[in-house]
């Protein structure tokens, strides 16, 4: 039968079917970005665990080279422990860590690690997609250091009262901070330098001035030695002061009680050989006294990269003492020893308490820049 013209004219016009398959291929298209979507949001957020999860584990497995030493195995059960902790806790239940690497640089204190994740798809897999691999890695640097600080603290007699008082409460507030650290495995030490007119070298006199007449009380050496840090068996010092501190020279301590204890005891008395305390402030700090003060107090070497050394002045006056003036008054002395113990790698701070107008030029000239 022959359909009439009409008819097939407008059989070929009618396009009311069309949009039904073009919204048929539109919902399809979305329903794939959806699902996408959705997985893809998922594989974000573990990446996000995975890296938080890996910088902490580096983080943690650097610090422990630095502190507490552990042998290669010791860090790998550490940092596969720690990760697995920290990466539980947030990501889902379906991630599988599939492996977890670590690198150790001990010469640097650097931790590197490393972890392949698998992520099940959940609507992906329509589109032929099962899971999702997520790499990541992370790697830190542990650079704390092991402080030594020697504090040179003023006893002479203008100290007395509220000065000495506010000396002794800020130096004992420093203590608690730094060896407080210890706790959590530093390995920080204090040594305590007090000088007046002279410096009371204690037990240490002797190894100091080769003289066993009891006599404690401590000046500098008669030669170019005095504005050195070389041990006594380079050149002995003198005692040429009548006035020595009752408190005493105390070597590094990681002791928080001894030395508050020591700095606590401290009393005022005598003139203001400023020279002289800066002087035991880097003794107390040499590796040339090694064979000078106890085992436990012995300094580490200057190039110890694990280790800071620090010397902290501490005065109310102006450095008016003065025993050997062929090495300079104390004013020149202490410029000597200052610029010794800056190239040496000693870091300093002065701290004036009241100090005139006439102390205030040698505090800031030792004071590190």
């Amino acid at each position: 039968m022959k359909l009439p013209i009409k008819l097939v004219g407008r059989f070929r016009s009618d396009e009311s079917g069309a949009v039904a398959i073009i919204f048929a291929l539109c919902l399809m298209m979305m329903m794939f970005m959806m699902a996408t979507a959705i997985d893809a949001a998922r594989a974000w957020k573990t990446q996000i665990i995975l890296q938080d999860a890996l910088d902490a584990t580096a983080l943690a497995t650097a610090r422990a080279i630095r502190l507490e030493g552990l042998e290669d195995a010791q860090l790998k059960e550490r940092a596969e422990s720690f990760f697995k902790a920290s990466f539980k806790d947030r990501s889902s239940a379906e991630a599988v860590v599939q492996t977890l690497k670590l690198e150790i640089d001990r010469a640097n204190t650097i931790a590197k690690v490393s972890a392949l994740v698998a992520l099940p798809a959940y609507i992906s897999p329509i589109m032929n997609i099962n899971k999702f691999d997520i790499a990541q890695s992370a790697s830190a640097r542990f650079d704390a250091k092991d402080i030594e600080l020697a504090m040179m603290l003023d006893v002479s007699g203008s100290m007395a009262g509220k000065k000495l008082a506010d000396l002794k409460s800020a130096s004992s507030e420093l203590v608690e901070i730094i060896l407080k650290q210890n706790e959590d495995g530093a390995k920080h030490r204090i040594g305590v330098a007090p000088y007046s007119s002279a410096v009371n070298a204690g037990t240490y006199a002797l190894a100091a001035t080769g003289k066993p007449d009891g006599n404690s009380c401590v000046t500098e050496r008669k030669n170019a030695k005095s504005l050195k840090d070389g041990n006594p068996k380079k050149g002995k010092f003198d005692k040429k002061s009548a006035t020595c501190p009752t408190s005493e020279i105390l070597p590094l301590s990681s002791d928080p009680d001894t030395v508050t204890a020591h700095i606590n005891a401290f009393s005022a008395n005598g003139s203001t050989a400023g020279h002289l305390g800066i002087g035991w402030s880097w003794y107390l700090l040499s590796p040339d006294w090694t064979s000078v003060w106890p085992g436990a107090s012995a300094p580490v070497d200057y190039e110890s990269k694990d280790a800071m050394k620090v010397a902290i002045i501490m005065t109310d006056g102006e450095f008016n003492t003065a025993y050997e003036t062929g090495n300079g008054d104390s004013i020149e002395q202490s410029k000597a020893l200052c610029d010794g113990m800056k190239e040496a790698g000693i870091k300093l701070y002065a701290i004036g308490f009241q100090a005139p107008a006439g102390a205030v030029p040698i505090l800031k000239y030792c004071a590190s820049a």
